[in-house]
């Protein structure tokens, strides 16, 4: 007899066909598609930026490792294709560089693999604390492990500061600014004999960034409340404003940067160690002019970043191994003579070759005083919203310095500002 099909069971077995497809569309956008290539080995895709990682070194990874295939994705418009990329919960890598704003992903940490389940204390005491604990959510899960620093440290004119009859040596410098008061006399000395033409603060935004950068309380404490209307805040905010009312303030737009550095009217200011390369390539006119010396009111950290492992990677093990790989001391050397990416690994700090004299510090072995500003950063704790804060109180610093505003008021307006966005 001729076996016959009805119609509702036609539709049945479309049904399950269908499902069936949607499953496996869904479990490869989801990374589970490691060794679709069908060569039996692992396929990783790691996500990362321009500069963010050494091309060369990632080139290494499937010799280091025969077993797997390391798929580098080089991403631009990072921050908003990685954040629309996993709110989809579709098409996320294996492997994920992130910057300095680890931070923002605190509240989808359960989308990356806690990564002390995978081997992650053993290799804790390899690196500096206060960079490690940035990866550490307030669930106490480790989400990242460290790549990159940004330690700070004071960029200045040696020759200008010789003219003025003041320090130029860069232990000397060291040695006479250990407070902000300190740099603001110094700064006052500065821009008298020099006929009001130098200054050693750049702009109040970077000024406050940077005294920011040594506080070992930000915006929020690790349970969420909210803190960026506590002393500490405000001292760094009086000590902006008090470089503004001292005159000392070059009230430098971006835009007027790079010229104010090459022609002098920069002195000074302190930033990262990655500014470096900026400042070389805006200044060419001061080749060999600029000084590093140890940052007035101590040492902090401005931007760095983080590789992580999200929860779509099929084989974090294997991801781990090679993350952790790509981060040992030896590569993060290689990485800084290369890219110039400072280290987070200690003994890559202690290395004889990270510290080279550079032609345009005049010869100076720069590194030596930004390895020393690296170990002494205070361990602090950035919260998600943190930048909501920093942008409402800096935008009211530079109505202050470019429209004369009322400091008191300012102050005010920052903290309804940020508590306005706060409460979206």
């Amino acid at each position: 007899m001729e076996r016959t099909f009805s119609a509702s069971g036609r539709m049945r077995n479309l049904a399950c066909i269908l499902l069936l497809m949607a499953v496996l569309l869904s479990l490869a956008g989801c990374g589970l598609n490691a060794n679709a290539s069908g060569d039996g080995k692992i396929h990783l895709k790691l996500w990362y930026w321009n500069r963010s990682i050494d091309d060369n070194l990632l080139a290494q990874v499937n010799k280091v490792f025969p077993n797997v295939v390391l798929e580098p994705q080089k991403m631009s418009d990072y921050d908003a294709k990685v954040r629309t990329t996993m709110a989809a919960h579709n098409g996320v890598p294996d492997i994920l560089a992130i910057n300095s704003n680890i931070s923002i992903y605190f509240p989808d940490e359960d989308q990356f693999y806690d990564l002390n389940t995978l081997g992650a204390k053993e290799i804790k005491s390899q690196y500096l604390e206060w960079k490690w604990n940035y990866g550490l959510t307030p669930k106490n899960r480790q989400i990242a492990i460290p790549m990159d620093t940004g330690p700070t440290a004071l960029f200045y004119r040696a020759d200008l500061f010789e003219k003025a009859g003041l320090p130029s040596d860069p232990e000397e410098v060291s040695a006479q600014i250990k407070t902000w008061d300190d740099y603001f006399a110094l700064g006052q000395k500065l821009k008298q004999a020099t006929n009001g033409q130098v200054y050693v603060v750049d702009s109040l935004t970077n000024l406050y960034t940077q005294l920011m950068s040594q506080s070992p309380k930000l915006y929020f404490d690790r349970d969420g409340n909210y803190i960026g209307d506590q002393e500490h805040v405000k001292r760094n905010w009086d000590l902006a404003v008090k470089a503004y009312q001292m005159g000392i303030d070059g009230k430098i737009v971006s835009s007027e940067w790079n010229k104010a550095a090459n022609n002098g009217r920069i002195g000074a200011f302190v930033h990262a160690v990655w500014e470096k390369q900026i400042l070389a390539d805006a200044a060419p006119d001061t080749k060999g002019k600029w000084r590093i010396a140890r940052a007035p009111g101590g040492d902090g950290n401005n931007g760095g970043s983080f590789l992580t492992i999200t929860k779509y990677c099929q084989h974090p093990k294997e991801a781990f191994e090679v993350i952790k790989w790509l981060q040992s001391p030896q590569n993060q050397l290689t990485a800084y003579k290369t890219m110039q990416l400072f280290p987070s690994a200690l003994d890559a700090l202690k290395s004889p070759e990270l510290a080279q004299p550079e032609p345009f510090f005049g010869g100076q072995r720069t590194t030596e005083i930004f390895s020393a500003a690296a170990v002494n950063v205070p361990n602090s704790y950035s919260a998600p919203d943190d930048s909501v804060v920093s942008t409402a109180i800096t935008d009211q610093l530079t109505l202050i310095e470019l429209q004369g505003k009322n400091p008191e008021q300012a102050w005010q307006d920052a903290q309804n500002e940020a508590r306005r966005v706060l409460l979206r």
